[in-house]
């Protein structure tokens, strides 16, 4: 009588939990096939203490899609828009084009949005794309000019690690500049108003305002935005992006005579007393002679991660600093600049 084969033993169910800790979070679809298979392993991947250790493991959170600015036609009264472009098996709840919206800052699992009637009840959102939901913010003080603004946490007076803080309060820090003077405003999510603004004098009253495009840098403690304006650290007025670098400190991206180039701030001096170029990239050894000859630009960044958006005849790339490895991330012709979203993701509707 021919024996009846033995199914395999069944993995113990700290072994199932070990095995699953390790799928990259960089696809989230394999933690979703995963939860699939059976009632307990999705019981234990949606579990608070599964999507703590899974955070702790990888600690880098990974991108799961860009937020693309694009410039509506005015000649036939198309408005500004904003869209969420996947760059993993992740896609937002709806999956609709935010229409007259324009992405400012992403940063701990939020998106901090902005109407074109920004000085409207409701012009400000932040806004959590895994959960849908939407935070509106009070009316911005009226004598606010040119300004650009971030969303971080609110971590009170202890630490954060950022791992799981998406639930929990948060802040937005708004720099407007005027003639002398440049004035701060922070909102607190716990008090859900605005702070009356702090002012300092203007670093060049005579160059230019805030750069409303460019993505601000969160570099320990401090937050750094960008001017369009000369000074004595720089003397560049094209397209540039500030960056955390990877060893945690300030750097910026430009791009000069096809050349992809990277500087940092010298160790132990003040924001403008001195920057030395680390690195300058040959483009025309990563991206094809039609992309060059339209003049790429730099339109977006990933603190402290090293990888930089590059725009180019209507294309936008991605290039990894660590490895010069370029990668075409979406196209549109339209599209100004790109905030990336930077988020675990996990069956449930939890992000970190």
């Amino acid at each position: 009588m021919e024996a009846t084969p033995r199914s395999p033993p069944a993995l113990m169910e700290e072994l199932v939990e070990e095995i699953l800790l390790r799928f990259p979070p960089s696809e989230p679809a394999s933690l979703v096939r995963a939860a699939l298979v059976c009632k307990r392993w999705a019981c234990l991947i949606s579990g608070p203490a599964f999507r703590r250790r899974f955070r702790e493991l990888h600690r880098a959170p990974p991108m799961l899609g860009l937020l693309c600015n694009g410039l509506g036609d005015p000649y036939y009264g198309g408005a500004d828009w904003c869209s969420f472009v996947p760059t993993a098996a992740f896609r937002p709840a709806p999956q609709a084009e935010h229409s007259s919206w324009r992405a400012v800052d992403s940063r701990h699992g939020r998106v901090l949005l902005r109407h074109r009637e920004v000085f409207k009840d409701g012009g400000l959102v932040v806004w959590d794309p895994i959960t849908d939901e939407k935070r509106k913010l009070p009316i911005l003080p009226r004598h606010t000019s040119t300004w650009n603004a971030a969303v971080l946490c609110s971590p009170g007076a202890g630490a954060c690690d950022h791992l799981d803080c998406h639930r929990g309060p948060f802040l937005v820090i708004l720099v407007s500049s005027h003639t002398e003077e440049i004035f701060i405003y922070t909102y607190s999510s716990s008090a859900d108003m605005w702070s009356g603004p702090i002012s300092t004098p203007h670093p060049d009253p005579d160059g230019d305002c805030i750069h409303p495009l460019m993505p601000n840098a969160l570099v320990g403690n401090a937050l750094y935005f960008g001017f369009l304006t000369k000074t004595r650290a720089l003397n560049h007025r094209g397209r540039w992006a500030l960056t955390a670098t990877e060893g945690g400190g300030l750097g910026f991206v430009t791009i000069h005579e096809s050349k992809l180039c990277v500087w940092s701030r010298k160790a132990g001096l003040e924001v403008d007393d001195g920057w030395i170029r680390n690195r300058a990239i040959d483009l025309k050894m990563l991206l094809s002679d039609d992309a060059i000859l339209m003049s790429p630009s730099v339109v977006g960044s990933v603190d402290g991660v090293g990888v930089i958006f590059l725009r180019s005849n209507g294309v936008i790339y991605t290039i990894d600093l660590k490895t010069n490895k370029v990668k075409k991330a979406c196209e549109g012709r339209a599209i100004m600049s790109v905030v990336p979203y930077m988020s675990f993701y996990t069956p449930g509707g939890s992000s970190a």
